[in-house]
């Protein structure tokens, strides 16, 4: 399979307990969209059919309005030694009573990994007292913890509640808690923000690969499967893979012809991408402004004069992507000789 992917993230529902400006999925308490508990089940058991899929995530909106239902899906991955993470906003840390009966639910079903998201926007539905609680019931579970703080020019959240909190410190020191400043992303909200220089995606040491394209593959709600986990995969048609309503993930994974741009994405990312549309169109624009990754991709998706100048001059750099692509050993990207032969470039 030209795809192999490591993980399977499932955007269980579009509903949250919050309703953040900027979300990238836009949603809120109201949004009741999901895909259906039976189908979650099912696609759990296509991807431990997938032999490179090691791990899967849980997601939304808030993957805990599932109540035991999300226990039972943790189970249900772990029965087939796939690894488990959450991704959720904490609501339900009210108390630490609440917080520790809640996580251990998860826990013995078979959690490995939890994720929270907090911050300016995030902590106006959800108390970063919350998160906290829920944050140190899990860590003292030893379960692998991540904290997700939003930033922006001119913020105004503690973050400091958490850098600076010894108990979590001593979690951080020992391995079992990760707390990480992420940029929050403009995304068709009303409060407008502005960013450091700093953050721009066009600084050099900013261009990064995209490690998720081709490495994860996402289920959303409307059963689409998309062939990363990105922030406005929703928004680009051309990540799509297809749906899976009526197909399993292997069939429609084993469907697709090697996709010359997505591949380009996942060995250089996509402000190398443009930098190379620059150098044969030097009047072009970047989108210096671009401060996520996921931003500066879907610029490269959705602009006539980049798909132009690709379509114009990707054979000069096809070998070279292809030959990065199969040097990707520790996604499993090694393939036969007819894979080159099988490129059929999106730009043709």
């Amino acid at each position: 399979m030209y795809i192999r992917p490591q993980i399977l993230s499932l955007i269980t529902t579009h509903q949250c307990t919050a309703a953040c400006d900027h979300c990238c999925f836009h949603c809120t308490p109201k949004i009741t969209k999901s895909i259906p508990i039976e189908r979650l089940h099912t696609l759990i058991d296509e991807a431990s059919e997938i032999g490179s899929i090691k791990v899967v995530v849980f997601t939304g909106g808030e993957c805990f309005l599932l109540n035991r239902n999300l226990d039972d899906l943790i189970k249900r991955a772990t029965s087939y030694n796939l690894k488990t993470r959450c991704v959720t906003n904490g609501y339900w840390g009210t108390s630490k009573e609440s917080a520790t009966s809640r996580i251990r639910r998860a826990y013995d079903s078979g959690l490995n990994e939890i994720n929270f998201s907090t911050g300016t926007f995030h902590s106006k539905y959800v108390k970063k007292e919350y998160v906290l609680n829920a944050a140190l019931a899990s860590l003292e579970l030893k379960m692998r913890t991540v904290i997700n703080i939003e930033i922006f020019k001119g913020d105004d959240f503690n973050a400091d509640f958490f850098l600076k909190n010894e108990i979590l410190n001593s979690y951080q020191k020992n391995g079992l808690l990760t707390i990480q400043r992420n940029v929050w992303m403009h995304n068709e909200g009303e409060i407008d923000f502005e960013y450091e220089r700093k953050h721009t995606r066009f600084e050099e040491k900013n261009k990064t690969t995209c490690s998720t394209v081709l490495n994860v593959i996402t289920v959303n709600p409307d059963q689409n499967l998309i062939a990363c986990c990105g922030l406005h995969l929703e928004k680009i048609a051309d990540l799509s893979l297809g749906s899976i309503k009526n197909k399993t993930l292997k069939e429609v994974i084993e469907s697709q012809q090697p996709d010359l741009l997505k591949i380009w994405l996942h060995v250089e990312g996509p402000e190398k991408i443009l930098d190379f549309i620059k150098s044969h169109h030097p009047e072009y624009e970047l989108p210096v402004n671009s401060v996520h990754i996921c931003e500066t991709c879907l610029h490269l998706y959705t602009d006539d004069i980049a798909k132009k100048v690709l379509s114009e001059n990707y054979k000069l750099i096809e070998e070279k992507i292809l030959d990065k692509y199969y040097s990707t050993l520790a996604l499993g990207y090694l393939s036969d000789n007819k894979f080159e032969n099988e490129v059929e470039s999106v730009f043709a």
